[in-house]
């Protein structure tokens, strides 16, 4: 039975070079998001082994009928869930209200403990899967500016360190992954000008140890490495994947 993964914020960015990375290592994807469009667009990359499953994380209701979806096909093993999806919005104290702060713990921790929840009984049965959840170098270094993301992210490792505790028993291994600064769309210089965003990326790099910012291919790599069996022993594991921001 051919192995398959799971990838939230599968339509762009880091989520959809996880899922061309897992695709590429043999592996049936399920590809999550919000844009049907844009989740052709990374099906037709992984060529004939994916399967969309659009659906917004906040609608309870839609995600479980995704996951049915999941549950009632013989013909692929499920063996890792990468929870990627989230948002990123700046705020001042006095700007983050209860409506900013309630639509990102939505996003990026109700919204992958409730996809979690629904998909660790299929693990548990099968004494195996892998879980990683994307965090952020904010969650463990925050920034101004940056309040509800950085705690949520941050609650997002907790989550992963008690679930790895919980889950373990049952051959369930759960990492997190903490990307840096990387050029995806959450970030608003990915859509500059072509000058504009030359000159913001310099700045940017001199600040990284390795003298530049990420890739969403950079993240896949070590996403890849923690969910795939290249990592059988390892879980508990939160790793800081930013060029070596957070030594600074």
């Amino acid at each position: 039975m051919k192995k398959a993964a799971l990838i939230t914020g599968a339509s762009s960015g880091i989520g959809q070079a996880t899922a061309l990375e897992f695709a590429r290592q043999g592996y049936f994807v399920y590809l999550m998001g919000r844009s049907k469009e844009r989740l052709e667009e990374t099906a037709l990359q992984c060529g004939a082994g994916a399967c969309l499953l659009s659906c917004d994380l906040t609608d309870p209701a839609a995600v479980e009928k995704r996951v049915r979806e999941i549950y009632e096909n013989p013909l692929y093993r499920m063996e890792v869930l990468v929870n990627n999806a989230g948002i990123f919005q700046t705020h001042s104290m006095e700007e983050g209200t209860d409506a900013v702060w309630n639509s990102m713990y939505q996003a990026n921790l109700l919204g992958p403990v409730r996809l979690t929840r629904l998909l660790i009984p299929y693990f548990k049965k099968q004494q195996k899967g892998s879980i990683v959840n994307v965090s952020s170098t904010l969650g463990m270094k925050p920034s101004s500016n940056t309040g509800a993301y950085s705690a949520l992210k941050a609650a997002m490792i907790n989550w992963t360190l008690s679930l790895a505790q919980e889950a373990g028993a049952y051959g369930v291994r759960v990492n997190c992954i903490c990307p840096g600064i990387v050029d995806t769309p959450i970030h608003a210089f990915h859509s500059l000008e072509d000058q504009q965003k030359k000159k913001r990326l310099d700045e940017l790099a001199k600040l990284q140890p390795l003298g530049r910012i990420g890739t969403a291919e950079d993240l896949a790599k070590s996403i890849y490495f923690l969910g795939s069996d290249l990592s059988p022993w390892t879980t508990g594991a939160v790793l800081a994947v930013d060029g070596g921001i957070n030594l600074q």
